[in-house]
């Protein structure tokens, strides 16, 4: 099949390599002048680390694996730590990387028959039946296309029209700075605000800082007025933003619910935040995307004719689940009623060790599921 992939980001570079895997003729089109990966830091949990690796691409050259994560109050008292040894025995590590440097491994990846284009952007898409786009002028007809270019996605404006989109009530400030000796990657909940940080390779450290705020608000000037009361060793991350200060800052805004094809169009799709924008408080989303790129090949190896129902079938379920639970969690990351608070850190601090295990198991093991449609692709 002649396959378009529009979006060059880790949705769009995992499709083009599993559907090249399946021998697909495919083309990738890419806004941007130049591959740029938008973010600070990711982590990679197992469900995306096998997934990738199975894919080919590298992640031990400047991933980091994580011995753990922890959620703690404010003032540094662990309320859950996950401890990733056992994990890693039964599923493989989990890693953190910085953006850049998994983009450049999902480049590395990327078979040199992938026909990229880049500083090429989508103008008109028209099913014929098959799908004519339209990209700086020139016209072309391919078997199926695929929309993976992101949150304001330019596939489902022109196939779709507008789509709810939701405000989460939180903006967030990320960026990478020198680790000062953490280990766990480790977020701290302190009512209207939220430290994260996650140790990469090379003694850095990835951090993200989330505080309720109305929508589009200015960005901050002064971080220690938001987030001056946590613990010591997170306010030493606080004190070196002085220098600086984050590269990023974002609302964190996500699609009402997941949309996966246009009504009437069986070879249009849509995949990663395209499709299901989430927010990031499972540190699941671009695992999503991974597992979409990974679904979709497999959904359209017996052909084009009911592959988007067998790609739905497979992804809809876990998707939707996988972004209400993070909508949930981050809510109640920002509870500020004292007593709530008490409650839900007590609860927390409750769950047993392999109560939480098993928890984890659930949330990944879907996404290992799709192990075999990449180890069986010719």
């Amino acid at each position: 099949m002649k396959i378009l992939i529009v979006g060059g980001g880790i949705g769009g570079l995992c499709a083009a390599i599993a559907l090249h895997r399946r021998g697909h003729a495919v083309t990738l089109l890419e806004r941007a002048p130049a591959f740029a990966p938008v973010g600070a830091g990711i982590i990679l949990a197992p469900n995306a680390a096998r997934l990738l690796t199975a894919l080919g691409v590298a992640l031990d050259r400047d991933g980091q694996q994580l011995p753990g994560l922890t959620v703690q109050r404010a003032d540094g008292r662990c309320l859950q730590r996950l401890d990733m040894a056992g994990m890693a025995a039964q599923h493989g590590p989990m890693w953190s990387m910085a953006r850049a440097e998994l983009h450049a491994a999902l480049q590395a990846a990327l078979p040199s028959a992938v026909d990229v284009r880049l500083g090429s952007s989508v103008t008109a898409i028209a099913p014929t039946p098959e799908v004519v786009v339209t990209s700086h002028g020139h016209a072309e007809a391919y078997d199926f296309v695929v929309g993976a270019d992101g949150l304001h996605s330019t596939v489902r404006a022109l196939t779709c029209g507008e789509v709810a989109l939701r405000y989460s009530g939180t903006t967030c400030y990320r960026g990478i700075t020198t680790n000062l000796g953490f280990r766990d990657a480790i977020e701290a909940w302190g009512g209207a605000a939220r430290i994260g940080v996650v140790p990469l390779s090379h003694e850095r450290l990835y951090y993200f800082l989330v505080h309720q705020a109305p929508p589009q608000a200015a960005a901050l000037s002064e971080f220690g007025s938001v987030f001056g009361g946590f613990g010591p060793a997170l306010t030493r991350v606080i004190t070196a933003l002085a220098h600086g200060g984050p590269s990023l800052h974002h609302d964190l805004i996500e699609l009402e619910r997941p949309l996966w094809s246009p009504i009437g169009q069986p070879r249009i799709a849509l995949l990663g935040d395209a499709a299901h924008a989430m927010t990031p408080n499972l540190g699941q989303g671009a695992a999503m995307a991974i597992e979409d790129a990974v679904a979709l090949a497999a959904a359209l190896a017996p052909g084009v004719d009911g592959a988007v129902a067998r790609y739905i079938k497979l992804r809809h379920r876990r998707v939707r689940s996988m972004q209400l639970n993070s909508r949930r969690l981050g809510n109640a990351a920002h509870w500020r009623n004292a007593v709530a608070q008490w409650a839900l850190h007590t609860a927390m601090r409750a769950v047993p060790a392999r109560v939480n295990r098993w928890q984890y198991h659930a949330l990944i093991r879907p996404g290992l599921a799709l192990l075999p449609s990449i180890l069986e692709a010719p």
